[in-house]
């Protein structure tokens, strides 16, 4: 009789043949160990792996028995003994695996602690699957990343090196500019201060008047070019600054205007402001920056446009909404409009429009301007934090405008003095001892022939050497000074004075020191502000840019020196009835103006330098009306005397008077 196993043998025959069948049929290798990490089984894809016919052939083996490295063996060990000590399982393990044919894999492995019955650690159960592809994967991604890292910092450094070439490059040219304004404004010094000093003089004829108002006003059209070309250098190197200060809005506004539609009649184009009546008495602005803007727009709006209007338009948006420094009430936004009937803007143009030394349109109105003023104008504009939109259709006009905010000045009446025109002659009180150091014989001679008529004592230096003897010598009230200058220059002799100065007065326990010491007017042809601001830091008082203009000159020895300044009393008679026929409003109205039209005429032929055709007008004028001759004579008398400014503000004034009674 033949023998038959046992049931419960045949029962865990047929339990190990399932689990064998089970394990074979999972994706995973699977494996056991006891606790000295010998295998005591596993399924079918991790005996081929091993390169083991079937799972037998495993029991009693290490991994050392593999065909694994020795490092990857003592990796694997070294786990177990870890789970097994820590009774721990550990999931997710990445791990190289040499196979039995020699490809290098890679492995994520599950190791978990075996129990027996009373709950000892008799071994680990393990799994794991091949993550070749995957850890291939995340190797070239992780290698094209840092391929793209080493791109990306040599293209930084390439873009570091380019940014540090380019600032190189825009300082040296800032350099070169600064240099050569410095260089330009020396001689148009000599030019626009000796062109001062002959249009005072009452000897000159007519003729020859008439051409040193022509040098005076080419000398101050390179002026305004040569501080175009440095507004843009400031510009780029940012350095341009507004200098806000309180300022009546509606008479700067009507000063522009004027200004402008002179230019506009001329063309025999309509000239058209509109204001609302909420429009702020006072604000805090920069009127040189501001006027710059506006005037760069509207000039702009009348070259371009040949026939119609040119419109300004100015109104009061609503309040602000940064109230990080002022409240609503105490701010306004001003939003600020040219429209013109002129040519028209391309799209294409359009983009070009802001770009520095970019003019479009038509070729010879391209040749009135340098192609800075757009571009100047949208920075200034930027720093005042709005932004200059444009909008304009080919063959029927274009629209300029922007929007700011201005602080509101309620006192800027008293922050402002009103020149009356009147031609200076001297000044109360005993004689002043003024200094003037440069090394330029042009300047001081400027400054010489400009402050010795008017009674003041004049001493020259070449350097700031000289500068220190002569004061010694001559104790001055007052010193002009340049900064460039040989063997001692501008700087080092205000330095020395100061130190001199708060030396001698430590000494002597003086304790109205600071208030007594020297005043130092700075004068210099370099307008940079890093210079402006060491020249101040130095100990200069204030700070005058050449080429100098007297009426900032006498303004600046007027506070300086707490001057009170005598004018020319053959002007007081005429000057004062026409002031004051400016300043009553039924003075006004009894004095009889000439039409507004006929007004604006007589400023052009002023602002033309054509005053024999003034004259001759205003005789013609009273002729044809003789009421016309309390209006005539006061400019009459000014033409002959060859006084352009005085006229024009006269006329100006007329001009305003005639408006608010339209």
């Amino acid at each position: 009789m033949a023998d038959h196993p046992q049931p419960i043998e045949y029962e865990n025959i047929v339990q190990k043949q399932l689990l064998q069948l089970v394990m074979d049929n999972l994706p995973e290798c699977i494996f056991w160990k006891d606790v000295n990490s010998a295998y005591l089984g596993c399924n079918q894809k991790f005996a081929d792996i091993a390169g083991l016919a079937c799972p037998d052939q495993l029991i009693g083996k290490t991994d050392y028995d593999m065909p694994w490295t020795k490092e990857e063996s003592d990796f694997y060990v070294l786990c177990d003994r870890r789970v097994m000590q820590n009774d721990h399982a550990e999931v997710g393990i990445v791990e190289p695996q040499l196979r039995a044919d020699g490809q290098q894999t890679w492995l994520e492995t599950n190791k978990i602690p075996m129990h027996d019955s009373e709950g000892n650690v008799i071994g680990i159960l393990g799994s794991f699957q091949d993550i070749t592809e995957r850890k291939q994967a995340e190797l070239e991604l992780q290698k094209l990343n840092e391929e793209l890292e080493l791109r990306v910092e040599n293209r930084t450094a390439q873009l570091q090196t380019a940014k540090v070439m380019a600032d190189s490059a825009n300082q040296a040219k800032s350099e070169f500019l600064a240099n050569m304004s410095h260089e330009l404004r020396t001689p148009l010094n000599g030019i626009l201060g000796y062109a001062q000093i002959l249009a005072r003089s009452k000897a000159l004829p007519e003729k020859e008047q008439h051409g040193v108002n022509i040098i005076h006003q080419c000398g101050s059209h390179l002026l305004m070019l040569i501080n175009d070309i440095l507004d843009l250098s400031k510009i780029e190197a940012r350095k341009l600054d507004l200098s806000p200060q309180a300022l009546h809005l509606p008479s700067f506004l009507r000063g522009v205007v004027e200004i402008c539609r002179i230019r506009a009649e001329q063309k025999g184009l309509d000239f058209i402001y509109v204001t609302d009546d909420t429009l702020p008495e006072g604000i805090y602005a920069d009127e040189k920056r501001l006027r710059q803007v506006l005037i760069n727009l509207l000039g702009n709006a009348i070259k371009f446009t040949d026939k119609g209007a040119v419109t300004l338009r100015v109104c009061v948006k609503a309040p602000a909404t940064d109230r990080s420094s002022a409240g609503p009430s105490e701010q306004k936004q001003l939003h600020f409009s040219v429209e013109d009937t002129g040519v028209g803007i391309t799209a294409v143009e359009t983009q070009k429009l802001f770009c520095a030394f970019e003019q479009v349109g038509d070729r010879t109105r391209q040749a009135e301007g340098t192609g800075l003023g757009l571009a100047i104008s949208q920075q200034i504009v930027q720093l005042m934090g709005g932004q200059i939109q444009v909008t304009s259709q080919q063959g029927v006009g274009s629209t300029f405008s922007f929007s700011a905010t201005y602080p509101l000045a309620t006192d800027w009446a008293q922050q402002n003095t009103i020149s009356n025109g009147q031609t200076i002659v001297g000044y109360e009180g005993e004689r002043r001892r003024l200094l003037v150091v440069d090394d330029r014989w042009e300047n001081r001679a400027v400054l010489r022939n400009l402050l010795e008529p008017l009674g003041f004592d004049i001493a020259e230096a070449q350097n700031g050497r000289q500068g220190i003897e002569q004061i010694a010598a001559r104790s001055p009230d007052l010193v002009i000074t340049d900064l460039a200058m040989p063997e001692m220059d501008g700087f080092e002799m205000l330095k020395h004075l100061r130190e001199v100065e708060a030396a001698q007065a430590a000494r002597s326990d003086n304790r109205t020191w600071p208030q007594n010491r020297l005043k130092i007017v700075v004068s210099s042809a370099s307008v940079a502000q890093i210079d402006q601001q060491k020249a101040l830091d130095e100990g200069g008082d204030t700070f005058m840019a050449k080429p100098i203009d007297a009426r900032e000159l006498f303004k600046i020895l007027s506070e300086q020196l707490d001057l009170v300044w005598c004018h020319d009393p053959s002007e007081a008679v005429n000057t004062s009835a026409a002031m004051t026929a400016l300043a009553s409003e039924e003075a006004a109205r009894a004095l009889l103006l000439p039409p507004p039209d006929e007004l604006r005429s007589l400023v052009a032929l002023t602002q033309q330098g054509k005053l024999r055709k003034l004259r001759h007008q205003l005789e013609q004028l009273t002729e044809q009306n003789e009421r016309y001759h309390v209006f005539a004579q006061p400019i009459l008398t000014l033409a002959r005397q060859f006084k352009a400014d005085e006229i024009e503000s006269l006329l100006t004034g007329y001009l305003l008077v005639e408006n608010s009674h339209g």
